[in-house]
């Protein structure tokens, strides 16, 4: 049940091997690549430097103390933390742009450029996306830093502060971690075009989007194929070394977990400073949404007064459920489809990876080719794919249901959900031994020993499934077929001609049910045996 997050010789070998190649592809992409997509390229590598830079410093100081100090409230702001990892990138857009980005309530101007907005253009690309990527980066840098070895820690405690054995100790045993945050960012940045498309900043995850929607070919947006394989293949590297860095490691012993280090007198001003930068970062999308929901504009002696309505934001964000039935019917039942077939497949594939040594392999390239392929990509490639000749007595089943945004959005929902499941269940795999020594079969010991007692964790991963299935925009809104429409498509289509009041309505509800299942994991989270590498 552990994940093999210390520095060792291996990781060192490794990130010097991904380095290499990476390189090399770079080389290569500057040689044959084409001038568009060498731009594009280069445009969204320094957009996910800018992310790694801006969001990993302040991930890491919070996961420290939220993980392995005794600040007060802990449990809250693990709670918190989940239901920010689970907010859609759209409520963060909106939010923001409706307080401070163009004709919003406050305003903002880039101090680096006057004439244009603060939350627009590339400050707003770097700053959304970091707001995006934190609650992850928080996560996976906690995860290792709860982990590592107790006795350590308490050696080093007899001699200096509890704050410079974070420092010194937890910091530098969990270095490999952090490398594995930035890698997870900088993919993630790279494949999202949502807040780039509303930002008006060209990105190549964005340029694919923009371009076939218009019914122009890759050769009519001015991107190549080549160049384009390269990326895909260099993402794909960084994500395997990311998986493989993060699987569990069946053959490890279980240590005795560090206690939280208390802070002493400096306890309280640890936690006043990550309960401010939780509320900086939570509260304006939130004051942002409500604010544009009440807003109300009168004519008085031929003047326009601006002005606030609680029962106009009420009103609004409740009759959002009834204008907007269509699409929010079409979200439910993609999200539960997403669900349900995640849940399978990923029991399945962490069963097979906690059992077998090629399974697991298997498992982690496979889940690395998934989660680094870019939303744009993916949705790109099923609309290729499902366009074939033969594959023509398909077409009702691709134009006329939810089989291609299903597809598309399982390339998200199957690499978080498995890699979840196989390490909540990757200590059960003495079970098996013992089952199997009593003469039980593999189909009889998983369906009556493991899946019944991990229902919490089967649960917890199948809202996480449903909740990022209708979160969904980037991988899914190029093959939604004629009549389908969802929310988050809907909103961020919206969004591209401001955040109107009706529009905030749906996304604090949206806010709502979110908080709400995201509340729920963490509880069905923490009932099972992984509970401890969670928040």
């Amino acid at each position: 049940m552990t994940s093999d997050f210390s520095p060792t010789r291996n990781h060192v070998i490794g990130i010097s091997a991904v380095s290499l190649v990476l390189a090399v592809l770079a080389g290569l992409l500057l040689v044959w690549g084409d001038p568009l997509s060498i731009s594009l390229t280069g445009s969204s590598l320094k957009f996910a430097l800018a992310t790694v830079l801006c969001t990993l410093p302040p991930a890491i100081v919070t996961a420290l103390l939220l993980f392995r100090t005794n600040i007060a409230g802990r449990g809250t702001l693990q709670t918190l933390l989940v239901v920010w990892l689970f907010l859609p990138i759209y409520v963060h857009i909106a939010g923001w742009r409706n307080l401070f980005g163009p004709q919003g309530w406050l305003e903002i101007a880039n101090p680096f450029d006057p004439s244009a907005n603060l939350i627009d253009g590339w400050t707003g690309v770097i700053w959304l996306h970091s707001l995006a990527a934190f609650p992850w980066a928080v996560l996976l840098t906690g995860v290792a830093f709860g982990r590592g070895p107790a006795s350590l820690e308490e050696d080093a405690r007899l001699d200096v502060s509890p704050l410079i054995v974070l420092a010194r100790v937890t910091l530098r045993q969990s270095w490999d971690a952090i490398l594995v945050a930035a890698a997870w960012i900088a993919i993630a940045v790279f494949g999202e075009m949502s807040i780039a498309s509303v930002c008006n900043v060209r990105t190549y995850a964005e340029v694919v989007f923009t371009g076939i929607p218009l019914g122009q070919s890759t050769s009519e947006t001015g991107l190549t194929i080549a160049p384009g394989a390269m990326v895909i293949v260099g993402l794909v590297l960084l994500a395997a070394w990311v998986a493989e860095a993060m699987r569990p490691r069946g053959q490890e012993v279980a240590t005795r977990r560090p206690t939280p280090l208390p802070l002493g007198r400096q306890r309280w001003l640890w936690t006043l400073l990550v309960w401010l930068l939780f509320l900086a970062a939570l509260g304006p999308p939130i004051v942002g949404l409500i604010y544009k929901v009440g807003i109300t504009i009168d004519q008085v002696n031929g003047e326009f007064i601006r002005g606030w309505s609680l029962g106009k934001a009420v009103q609004l964000t409740l009759s959002s459920v009834t204008v907007y039935a269509p699409e929010l019917k079409w979200t439910l039942a993609i999200g539960g489809a997403v669900a349900f077939v995640t849940t399978i497949i990923a029991l399945l594939l962490s069963d097979w990876a906690t059992r077998s040594r090629f399974g697991a392999w298997f498992v982690t390239l496979f889940c690395a080719a998934l989660f680094a392929l870019p939303g744009p990509i993916v949705g790109l490639s099923i609309a290729w794919g499902t366009n074939r000749p033969w594959l023509a007595w398909l077409a009702p089943l691709i134009d006329r249901s939810i089989f291609a945004p299903v597809l598309a959005i399982l390339t998200i929902t199957l690499p978080i959900v498995t890699f979840y499941y196989w390490h909540a269940f990757a200590s059960q795999r003495q079970l098996h031994e013992m089952a199997a020594i009593d003469g039980s079969n593999w189909w009889r010991t998983w369906t009556r020993v493991i899946l019944p007692g991990n229902v919490s964790s089967i649960a917890a991963g199948t809202l996480m499934a449903y909740v990022l299935g209708c979160n969904d925009v980037a991988a899914s809104v190029l093959v939604l077929p004629a009549g389908i429409d969802t929310i988050s498509r809907r909103i961020f289509g919206l969004l591209h001609f401001g955040g109107e009041d009706n529009v905030a309505g749906i996304l604090l509800m949206n806010l709502i049910v979110v908080a709400i299942l995201a509340t729920l994991i963490r509880y069905l989270a923490g009932r099972s045996d992984f509970s401890d590498s969670l928040p």
